[in-house]
């Protein structure tokens, strides 16, 4: 199965990250990216440097890495965030962080109890 069939909004980021560095195609991408975010890219990847880097961003949006999400409170949060952002923070010029948010929506019921505590 290729990479992009196994992506999906359910995967978190450390699977996802986990997948991609295990594949052959997706790990080396993965570690230009992280070069290109670091800042250094342009030295440890040479003259080419932007274009090595725009071309790992544009492969790594059909990998599990795109669209992967974080849980608040997970075991390895920063990890998770850290992966996500490295490719979020190359992709999101223009557009906005409400289409691009790190974090699985919370499922839960309003807490009346906690509020009314709250505001007493």
């Amino acid at each position: 199965l290729p990479l992009s069939v196994s992506a999906g909004r359910d995967r978190d980021c450390l699977q996802a990250g986990d997948t991609c560095s295990s594949d052959d195609a997706c790990s080396p991408r993965l570690r230009t990216l992280r070069q290109c975010v670091a800042g250094d890219g342009s030295v440890k990847l040479g003259p080419g440097a932007r274009n090595q880097c725009e071309n790992a961003v544009t492969a790594l949006l059909s990998s599990p890495l795109h669209g992967c999400q974080c849980k608040r409170g997970m075991k390895r949060e920063k990890n998770c965030l850290s992966i996500y952002w490295s490719l979020h923070q190359s992709v999101l010029h223009g557009q906005s962080l409400v289409e691009s948010y790190p974090y699985e929506p919370e499922e839960r019921g309003f807490d009346y109890v906690h509020l009314a505590y709250m505001a007493a």
